[in-house]
């Protein structure tokens, strides 16, 4: 890890856009940062956030995610996106953004942090296996168009 680390949401228009190449490695349907935009946009109104780290202002990991209440959890912490450029990947850049998603959840009152994985991502499991994240149930969807 660098020094020049700095941990903070892109609130910005043009902090969203530079977070574009980063999701586009997570998120592959997304075809240009516009779509990203008008995508993050749409979902702040549902109360979605978008943490980024920093290298020298350039987004090197992300994490988005919303807080939200259900029978089942409670007041839980939901992470919709949790991507570190494959360049960062074993650089703790995963682990810091996890610890200030607990954090942020404990300090909302939060009793969980939750989020869904594909069942063939082998790699994303054993890191949230160690980082403490349990597989706790099967995520199931219905295409409706």
């Amino acid at each position: 890890m660098t020094n020049n680390l700095t941990l903070r949401h892109a609130e910005t228009e043009a902090d969203i856009l530079a977070c574009f190449p980063v999701m586009r490695q997570l998120r592959a349907k997304l075809q240009t940062p516009e779509d990203f935009l008008a995508t993050v946009t749409l979902q702040g109104g549902q109360g979605y956030r978008l943490l980024a780290l920093w290298d020298d202002g350039k987004p090197v990991a992300l994490a988005g995610y919303r807080r939200l209440d259900n029978l089942i959890h409670g007041r839980f912490l939901y992470v919709d996106d949790l991507i570190t450029t494959a360049e960062g990947r074993g650089q703790g850049h995963g682990e810091l953004l996890l610890r200030a998603l607990r954090e942020r959840g404990r300090t909302e009152g939060c009793q969980r942090l939750v989020l869904d994985t594909g069942l063939a991502n082998a790699l994303a499991q054993r890191f949230y296996f160690r980082s403490g994240l349990l597989a706790t149930g099967l995520h199931f969807c219905m295409a409706l168009q």
